[in-house]
This record gives structure tokens, sequence and C-alpha cells, in this order.
């Protein structure tokens, strides 16, 4: 067998080759990132999701808890900027689901922030006013939207988170009830009333259908109001219409079979 001779100086520079190589990369390096204690932060983007829906979040409120804070980045130097910092400020904010901070070598800081929507609001008979968003989280009433459905009456703090806020997705999703749709009143056996934009009327749904299971409560809750609706829509269509919308003072669709109206002095029963 034939005996393999090594050439150990060539071997030799081969590897201190390398090794040269390593370190001029690692200097590169070095010279080309800036050094974060002497770069500060001259540009803050701030981007803010879904901000042409009816949500409260400007990028100038979330500047300003971020300087409430004494955490805005502007100014800084990279090196004393942590972006986890930012994110655990703003996420303390009720109007606000999640946040991403991130910043550059060249001094530009990027916040992202994904805002919670408001879907209805609560003015509940106890004193009670809020907004909730659509997983029944809930938000401040420091400021205000014309366009959302009012929900009033007898209203636990759990029948809103739970089921309201359902009602609200439900009808910011369907823009005809949406519209229609000013004012939602719950009963004492929690029962809900709808208050119409058009007609001088208050229509009766009956009591929501209800389930400890969360997904089976919005499926339940959804189409429970696809079967009212739909038949309020038809009546619309087809009585009112031929009617006249100010005939009835109460309109009560509780009852699958039948949808009971109440005259200005009197009560009809129509089958349906």
């Amino acid at each position: 067998m034939k005996k393999i001779r090594i050439n150990w100086k060539k071997a030799l520079l081969v590897v201190a080759d390398l090794g040269l190589m390593a370190y001029l990369a690692v200097a590169m390096g070095h010279l080309n990132t800036p050094d974060q204690t002497d770069i500060t932060c001259k540009e803050v983007g701030i981007t803010i999701s879904d901000q042409s829906k009816c949500g409260f979040l400007s990028a100038k409120e979330v500047k300003n808890i971020l300087t409430r804070n004494k955490v805005y980045p502007k100014g800084q130097t990279l090196n004393d900027i942590n972006p986890r910092d930012i994110e655990n400020v703003l996420k303390k904010s009720s109007l606000i689901y999640d946040v991403e901070c991130h910043k550059t070598p060249h001094g530009f800081v990027g916040i992202n922030v994904m805002q919670r929507l408001p879907v209805i609001r609560v003015k509940s008979d106890s004193g009670r006013d809020n907004y909730l968003d659509a997983s029944g989280n809930e938000m401040s009433n420091e400021h205000y939207t014309s366009d959302l459905i009012v929900a009033t009456g007898h209203i636990s703090k759990t029948f809103a988170r739970d089921y309201l806020s359902i009602v609200g997705q439900y009808m910011i999703n369907h823009e005809f009830w949406n519209n229609q749709i000013e004012q939602i009143n719950v009963l004492n056996d929690k029962s809900i009333e709808i208050v119409p934009r058009i007609g001088d009327h208050v229509v009766c749904l009956g009591q929501l259908p209800e389930s400890a299971d969360s997904v089976k409560r919005v499926k339940n809750v959804n189409e429970f109001l696809d079967r009212k609706l739909s038949r309020l829509d038809k009546f619309y269509r087809y009585g009112l219409n031929l009617s006249g919308w100010n005939k009835y003072d109460y309109i009560n669709l509780e009852f699958d079979n039948q949808i009971i109206c109440r005259k200005r002095h009197q009560k009809t029963t129509i089958p349906t």
C-alpha cells in the first residue's frame, strides 16, 4: 500500500490564508455596521392597520402614548432604543391588539400597530358606557364614533362580552342592517329589541340562543339573526311598503310562525 505524504508547509500556508480571510471578513463587517452609540433615530414610521375603518387610533395618538411614557424614539441613540419596551407600552392600551417594532442601523424606527376595531357601543342601565370589539374586549369611551349601533337596557358585563359583541360584528358585516338599525335594547329577560332609523316602530327579535361554547355561541347567534332579520326584510318589502312604514309602533318576531304587529291603538297578528 502506497503511503500518502502530506506537505505540512503548504497545509500551514492554506490554514493561515483561511484565518486571514476570516479576520478580514469580520473586520469589514464591523466597518460596514454603524456604531449604534453614535447614531440617533432620525425618523419614526407609524403604520396602523384598518385605518380606513371606524377605529380610534391615529399616528398622533400613538406618538402621544409613547411620549407620555418617555419611550418615543426620535432623537435617542439606537443603542438606547429597545423595540420591546415600545411594544409593551403600546400593548397596555385598550385600543391596541398587537404591535411590532423594529429599528434599522441607519436611524429609522418602524412601528406597526394592529388596532382593535369597535363593533358596538354599550350604555347600560347600570351606568356603564364603553365600546366592545368583536372579541368582547372593552374599549375606552374617550373617543366617539357615530357609525356604531348603541346597545342600551339591562346589560350585564358578561352578556355584553359574550353576546352583544357577536351582534355588533354581525351588523357590521351586513351593510343594510348596519345602516338601518341605530339602537339595540336589552330587556330584563334578555330579549332584544331593535330600533330602526327608518320607520316609527320598534322590533322585538326575542331571546338570543345561549351556549357555553364560544364557537357554538357565535354560530347560533348568527343563525338566529339571519333567520329573524330575513323575516323582517320580507315584512318590510311586502308588508310595510304597501301598508305604510308608520302604521305599526311595535313588531314582534319572537315566534317563528307569526309576526305580531301592534298598531297605534290595537294589536294585529299576521300569520307567516
